[in-house]
């Protein structure tokens, strides 16, 4: 169950935006559908392969609609109002609505509704027959159940296709691959506990002597000595703030001013899955050791330790905080085009599927499988390659010289990897930065973007959604803007195309590549490294509501640099 199944994303891509319509239809959310839809198909993603001749459709069918109707339960009774966009059917409960999406716009019978929703055929009845006559005008009949398909297909047609084949696949393997690894936690405090040397509770650490040796072959893990958790360091969880402070510049342009440099801990706590605290002095486990079964599982980032001048080894992150160290490979620093030396790691590290890393070297590119450990270098012909990555499953490499696509063509440079359309980017073209849609439509050009103008720092971060990208301001870029000697802004566009800036101060010294956009998660948040006097930071600003919450304390040191890649619950691309 690693790489996706084709028949899985053939099955999910065939049906995803009508899932989605049906899922917003009933909560009036883009949001809030899109993970009811993602939560249905990667619970089938986990049984894919185990459904025997029973038809996906009535499994998918009841997760998507259940769970629609308890958010958008949820919402009212929290008090939120209707959902605007909903029109005439916000005057209607959840419940009511999930049944005409499902008796009119997928033409479900009574066995088949009453089933997807938990209900008897009476309750079913009742509830279309009371929908529709609320929907009837007030000097006539309730409609047909065909007028009622046309008002909800023209509703529904507002709502995008989003792909949601491998992010479904991605997170099953992930939920499976982590119960695994509650599982093994599980036997070795039993070993530990058989053993005596569970000492005071868990993190105790365990002096080594020959119990310890017992354990390590217990479990495989040379060098165990306790199952220590990640160091706190005072994260206090705050109240989420209400809203973010919204400005316009003079061309219309909407930003909002980033939290102040040192205050990121005071920041909301924003939950995408990783722990709040990365720290690389925690206990990791060794490649070289021989390791335990379910411990295959995807990372979540990845980051380098220098273990000697110019010599670096990768370490992948779990959600849990736990630290799997690729001391198998080694790995030497580039040459930055300024010629000082930097670590070989890029934030598209992560192949499409997750299960690969990349990592440009001096005449090629070392590609790691995450899971089997074994290593293999894809030749180059560039001594100084600046940067490497994944375009979605094809291998990018690029220096001074050009950039190159391994595989795609036996010349050099070689073309870039086909693009999926509607991916999107910023460049620079003839001194002015451009977006490029990348549409299907090859006569399509590219759209100038008014502000700011050059000086992009990294690459755009997209998933063909939404995309954002950091850039750097020289002096005089833009109109004034409500912060204190900015220097860097984070421009995104978010899932409705409208395009919003996050501005940062300099009120206190920020490191030059202070802000790298890192890439976003499922619920549609831009997550961004900051890089400030306090420490280093994995930050979230969604761009719809412009609120910024901290997401991870990376404790980075001399031998650890603030550079890391995003894995298995983001989109990178």
């Amino acid at each position: 169950m690693r790489g996706i199944d084709a028949d899985f994303a053939g099955w999910v891509r065939g049906r995803q935006l009508g899932l989605l319509r049906g899922a917003w239809l009933v909560t009036g959310d883009d949001r809030r559908a899109e993970e009811v839809v993602l939560s249905a198909l990667t619970g089938l993603a986990r049984r894919w392969g185990h459904l025997g001749e029973a038809p996906p459709e009535a499994f998918v069918r009841a997760r998507v609609h259940r769970e629609a109707v308890a958010e958008a339960e949820e919402v009212a009774a929290a008090g939120g109002g209707p959902a605007p966009g909903l029109a005439l059917l916000a005057l209607l409960p959840p419940r009511e609505r999930a049944v005409l999406v499902l008796r009119c716009l997928e033409g479900r019978s009574v066995d088949e509704t009453a089933e997807a929703l938990g209900l008897v055929h009476r309750r079913v009845r009742e509830a279309e027959s009371a929908a529709r006559l609320a929907l009837a005008p007030a000097d006539g009949a309730a409609p047909t159940p065909l007028e009622v398909r046309a008002l909800l297909e023209e509703l529904g047609a507002r709502v995008r296709e989003v792909e949601l084949a491998d992010r479904a696949w991605q997170q099953a393997l992930l939920q499976r691959s982590s119960a695994r690894r509650r599982v093994l936690s599980t036997l070795v405090v039993a070993a530990l506990a058989a053993a005596g040397l569970w000492v005071g509770g868990r993190g105790a650490t365990v002096p080594h002597d020959a119990a310890t040796d017992r354990l390590s072959g217990l479990t495989g893990l040379t060098g165990v000595r306790g199952l220590g958790g990640p160091a706190t360091v005072g994260l206090t969880p705050v109240p989420q703030a209400a809203e973010a402070v919204w400005h316009t510049t003079t061309d219309g342009l909407k930003y909002v001013v980033a939290p102040p440099a040192g205050t990121e801990a005071s920041q909301p706590q924003l939950d995408t899955g990783l722990a709040e605290v990365i720290d690389p002095d925690r206990l990791h486990q060794l490649a070289s050791s021989r390791r335990p079964s379910g411990l295959e599982s995807l990372g979540d980032a990845v980051y380098l330790e220098e273990r000697s001048p110019g010599r670096w080894v990768p370490v992948v992150v779990w959600g849990d905080g736990q630290l799997f160290t690729l001391d198998t490979v080694s790995l030497t620093g580039l040459r930055s085009g300024t010629g000082l030396p930097r670590p070989p790691l890029d934030v598209w590290a992560f192949s499409a599927d997750k299960t690969s890393l990349a990592f440009p070297q001096p005449g090629g590119v070392v590609v790691v499988d995450v899971g089997t450990r074994s290593a293999h270098t894809v030749p180059i012909p560039s001594p100084d390659l600046q940067w490497a990555g994944w375009l979605g499953g094809y291998l990018r490499a690029g220096s001074t010289e050009g950039t190159w696509s391994p595989g795609l063509s036996p010349r050099w440079p070689a073309p870039d990897p086909p693009r999926s359309p509607g991916a999107r980017e910023f460049r620079v073209q003839k001194g002015q930065t451009v977006l490029d849609e990348h549409s299907p439509d090859v006569s399509a050009r590219a759209i100038p973007v008014g502000w700011p103008q050059t000086h992009p720092l990294g690459e755009t971060v997209s998933d063909a959604a939404q995309y954002a990208s950091a850039f750097t301001l020289a002096a005089g870029d833009g109109p004034p803007l409500q912060a204190v000697d900015p220097r860097t802004v984070i421009v995104a566009t978010n899932r409705h195309g409208y395009q919003r800036m996050l501005v940062f101060g300099d009120e206190q010294p920020r490191d030059p590549d202070c802000c790298t956009v890192l890439g976003w998660t499922v619920r549609h948040e831009v997550l961004y490294l900051s890089v400030a006097p306090s420490g280093t930071w994995i930050m979230g600003w969604d761009p719809d509501t412009g609120i910024v919450h901290r997401v991870t304390h990376f404790l980075t040191s001399a031998s650890v640099p603030p550079v890391i890649a995003l894995g298995a619950r983001f989109t990178v691309g």
